[in-house]
């Protein structure tokens, strides 16, 4: 079972297709049986999730997200998740592809309730392109959804596009497995900074994963540079920073089998991933 543990859905950013290696460098710099591992800015977890699935127990493992995902995955891995209602918001899905992006952006324009957990990876599930959908104030914002399509004679494309990644029954499937295999990690919801204000234990290792310079579409962003100085004023523990190009001399460029033009379309090459050593 843990083994079919993966990200809730598809998430722009997000490190599903690299964490293996990224936890093969986290694992290499303190192998030691109680070393702490820190997920800043965690998004969907992948980094997280594969931690698990290569035996490190949940409750070595903090993550920190100051968007939905922080409220989501608090609430995963504390066992506050609701499952009854989570199943409540899949079973009203229209059963029609063709009306589920109508439906979604109806739900998108309500208030936000005491059920965002719950809500948050239902409305990404469906998001256009994965693109991040955030909370500003009690309203949803960035909610961008897709149509059903269908290929044509001459369509190039020889499949549909549904409109949500992945389908509910497996959207269900994959959130159970996590709620099981998850719980216990610690999670907070709160600025990436705030976390500097306690001492971080020198045999931990700290992974940070920011929005990338020059990119769009994200609610929240930070200083990074300011982090890293920050983080060595109160910590020497190994510290792991992803970002679209290298920051250091000590950066290795990630495997990264993505197509090509990212989600615009406008890049010619293929994206890049670099995990920065400190």
């Amino acid at each position: 079972m843990i083994g079919q543990l993966r990200v809730p859905c598809a998430y722009q950013g997000g490190k599903q297709r690299v964490a293996a290696q990224i936890v093969d460098l986290l694992l290499e710099a303190n192998p030691g049986p109680n070393t702490r591992f820190y997920d800043l800015c965690c998004g969907s977890a992948a980094v997280s999730i594969e931690l698990v699935k290569r035996g490190i127990e949940s409750s070595r493992i903090c993550m920190l997200d100051i968007s939905s995902w922080g409220v989501f995955w608090t609430a995963i891995c504390s066992g506050t998740f609701d499952m009854d209602v989570f199943d409540q918001f899949l079973s009203e899905l229209p059963g029609d592809k063709r009306e589920l992006k109508a439906h979604m952006l109806e739900l998108a324009a309500l208030p936000i309730g005491e059920h965002e957990a719950e809500l948050y990876p239902v409305l990404q599930a469906c998001s256009f392109g994965g693109k991040q959908i955030w909370r500003n104030g009690n309203r949803w914002a960035n909610a961008c959804f897709r149509d059903f399509w269908q290929p044509t004679a001459t369509s190039i494309r020889r499949s549909p596009a549904n409109p949500m990644q992945p389908s509910s029954i497996e959207l269900r499937r994959r959130v159970g497995i996590l709620a099981q295999h998850m719980r216990g990690a610690a999670c907070l919801n709160m600025d990436i900074m705030a976390i500097l204000s306690n001492p971080i234990p020198n045999d931990s290792v700290v992974y940070v994963d920011p929005p990338y310079q020059d990119t769009t579409g994200y609610a929240f962003g930070f200083d990074v540079n300011a982090f890293i100085r920050k983080f060595r004023e109160v910590s020497e523990a190994p510290l792991f920073v992803s970002e679209g190009a290298p920051l250091n001399s000590d950066a290795v460029l990630l495997n990264f089998g993505g197509a090509k033009g990212g989600i615009s379309g406008i890049r010619k090459g293929k994206h890049q991933e670099w995990i920065n050593r400190f």
